[in-house]
């Protein structure tokens, strides 16, 4: 009896083993070649626009073509010979603009020795910044600003508008650590009364030993932290920041108040840069830049700032 049993089982696992193997050559006689066509993408140009109320040094304007995502180099292509002017204005009570034209600015084009070679085409800034610092373009607070840009025959417009700063009241350190490597670090606290209106937001930048040398915004350290009073309206906030600094690191805080557009765009961005590939989510990100084929965001930077010496 014993004989037999094994007998039966023995079978059982050879059919059952024939069966499996009958299923993979099914699914393997099943398996096509399919073939996507993927269109290219249409390129757009990219503009990256600052106006702020304390550094004129940055208040410029990048241009750039992006590349289609299969294309080898995925760097953007500087666009040069553009025309790029700003000119202030006010926002009238019914939403509309007043702009002066006796107050536009024509950004021309970087050239040798005047921008770090990375960026010697297709920046665009005020030239008395060379010539004429003391009356080089700087923003006002409370004054609305209009970008206009003609580029490749084409025409872009953005508008932005330096709100009343929210006011850095103090830095302080502390939470010491210690890092991978052993050395001894602090972290810097922000301290500041959040208005009591609805809608503000900050960006969060500095400037120390690591970045000294970078250019413009792009080149401080940023906090991924947006500060949003939609649940701390009217708030004192006591901000601390993780990143960590030596002892005798001079940091040059700097609190940036925006509008909701300007905010809206650098969040959708960071939720973008954060994309792990095309077969992800897509992220749009949210352009104030009027136009055909056009992202980016000129952004209104109302500043307040202060400097710490870390001891």
């Amino acid at each position: 009896m014993n004989t037999i049993q094994h007998i039966v089982k023995a079978l059982g696992r050879r059919l059952a083993r024939c069966l499996w193997l009958l299923v993979l050559l099914c699914f393997y006689a099943c398996e096509k070649d399919i073939d996507i066509a993927i269109k290219p993408a249409v390129t757009q140009l990219v503009v990256e626009a600052y106006i702020n109320n304390e550094i004129p040094q940055y208040n410029y304007v990048i241009l750039s073509r992006s590349q289609n995502y299969f294309a080898p180099d995925f760097r953007s292509i500087p666009v040069s010979d553009a025309r790029v002017t700003i000119t202030e204005g006010q926002q009238n009570s019914d939403g509309s603009y007043t702009w002066n034209p006796a107050t536009t600015t024509i950004l021309e084009e970087a050239d040798e020795g005047s921008a770090p070679s990375a960026f010697t085409r297709g920046i665009y800034f005020d030239k008395k910044l060379i010539s004429d610092t003391a009356h080089a373009l700087k923003g006002v607070i409370g004054k609305s600003y209009l970008l206009q840009i003609e580029a490749e025959g084409n025409q872009y417009s953005a508008v932005a508008t330096l709100v009343v700063p929210v006011i850095v009241d103090s830095l302080t350190q502390g939470y010491p650590f210690v890092n991978d490597i052993g050395d001894s670090l602090f972290r810097i606290t922000n301290h500041y009364k959040d208005p009591d209106t609805l809608g503000n937001v900050q960006f969060y930048m500095w400037r120390w030993s690591t970045v000294k040398n970078n250019f413009g915004w792009g080149g401080l350290t940023r906090s991924r932290t947006l500060g949003i009073d939609d649940y701390t309206n009217g708030e004192y906030i006591q901000l601390t920041h993780p990143q960590g600094f030596s002892k005798t690191d001079t940091v040059n805080y700097f609190m940036a108040s925006v509008t909701r557009d300007v905010f809206k765009f650098w969040d959708s961005f960071n939720k973008a840069r954060e994309n792990v590939g095309p077969f992800s989510t897509p992220v749009n990100l949210v352009t104030n830049i009027s136009g055909t084929n056009v992202t980016g965001c000129f952004s209104g930077f109302a500043i307040s700032s202060k400097t710490i010496v870390i001891r």
